[in-house]
């Protein structure tokens, strides 16, 4: 509590979120001002990131060999970059839609909204409404996290199991609502929904347009398409706006996915999240192996699984799609990080504790290292001096 720090970054988070809460207040967030968030926000997260950018252009990366890298080039290879985000989020869908074919599972599409009181205006007037009781769009997501939570409990007791994504974007106004594809057993169908159907409804399930509007159901029919085409939409819209002619709206798509990030940065609200099945911290730390070769039968073709870039058999070798976590066949290593000089073990900077750092993956007995390097950040100006 007397670090400077600390409060700095807590209160540029508050600030952010305040400010935006009284362009909401003003009226300045809404399908006829500034659509999911004020323009003010949007200008804001422009300059940052260019910030952002500077920054990691002029700090680098150096190993214990002195090789070196800017912060920037390795930005650039990660999913922090949107095109590779995309790429990694559409080739886990197909292959979840892949296995979901394969088991004769069925493709559920459910989009879930708030109710009337986290609304501030009407999406086709722009008038204020009178319901709304002041909630921002983070406690919009709150309220949209416990309701999922509860349905999931629920779920767990009738032994109905999913997997798939869900996608958070904004209505017009800013108040997110959930998009997620869901692949179940058909025979659990007509149940899945009941259980979404009643929890979205227990609260203000008796208002205007509740019964219509609160949740939604869409049966995947692949013989009209794909399950994984028919959110390609939603995850561009929400990642870079690549590949779409227009928003919802008939906008400018590239525009409106800047909207929707500075949108999703203000409220700290995490746009895109896989429910069930493979571990995706494994997935990564598997491409980051050259050569892994002789571990194991089993361990050889799991990497050659997600080296190759084939989800659907990733998930199928290290379990099946119902598998839980901790019995997975590869799980992800973590290791007390030590300095090879001194010896000291790296300790938490508030509390002293010792941290864990991810060192790569564990399978059985083994242990497989894929961050084998000890790495510095350093100032470009200084390190060209």
């Amino acid at each position: 509590m007397q670090d400077g720090y600390w409060w700095l970054r807590q209160l540029r988070k508050i600030i952010s979120r305040k400010r935006e809460t009284v362009f909401i207040h003003l009226g300045q967030v809404n399908s006829r001002k500034g659509k999911y968030c004020s323009d003010y926000t949007v200008q804001f997260r422009l300059i940052q990131k260019e910030e952002q950018r500077r920054m990691l252009e002029n700090l680098v990366i150096v190993n214990e060999l002195n090789e070196s890298f800017s912060l920037a080039e390795l930005s650039d290879k990660n999913v922090s970059n949107p095109v590779n985000r995309k790429n990694e989020l559409m080739t886990r869908m197909s292959g979840f839609e892949r296995l979901s074919k394969e088991a004769g599972h069925k493709a559920i599409f459910v989009t879930i909204t708030c109710p009337s009181r986290f609304h501030n205006t009407y999406a086709k007037s722009g008038d204020p409404n009178p319901k709304w009781d002041g909630s921002t769009p983070r406690d919009a997501q709150t309220y949209l996290n416990n309701i999922w939570r509860r349905i999931r409990a629920e779920l767990n007791r009738r032994s109905i199991q999913q997997y798939g994504f869900r996608i958070a974007e904004p209505q017009h106004d800013g108040t997110p609502h959930w998009h997620m594809i869901l692949f179940i057993e058909a025979s659990n169908s007509d149940t899945f929904k009941k259980v979404i159907r009643d929890y979205a409804l227990q609260e203000d399930g008796d208002e205007a347009g509740a019964q219509e509007n609160r949740c939604d159901f869409k049966d995947i029919d692949y013989s009209r398409g794909s399950a994984t085409g028919y959110v390609a939409k939603y995850v561009s819209k929400n990642v870079n706006g690549e590949q779409l002619d227009s928003d919802v709206d008939g906008g400018n798509a590239i525009d409106a996915a800047k909207r929707v990030e500075a949108w999703a940065s203000c409220w700290g609200i995490r746009q895109f999240q896989q429910i069930g099945a493979g571990s995706v911290t494994v997935w990564r730390e598997l491409r980051r192996l050259s050569d892994p070769t002789g571990v194991s039968e089993s361990f050889d073709a799991i990497y050659e699984a997600a080296d190759s870039d084939d989800w659907a058999k990733f998930v199928e070798l290290m379990g099946g799609v119902f598998c839980k976590r901790d019995e997975q066949s590869i799980r992800p290593l973590y290791q007390e990080k030590v300095n090879e000089e001194t010896g000291e073990i790296k300790q938490s900077y508030f509390d002293g504790v010792i941290t864990l750092a991810l060192k790569g993956v564990q399978h059985a007995d083994r242990e497989i290292i894929t961050r084998v390097h000890e790495w510095r950040i350093e100032h470009q100006a200084k390190r060209a001096a």
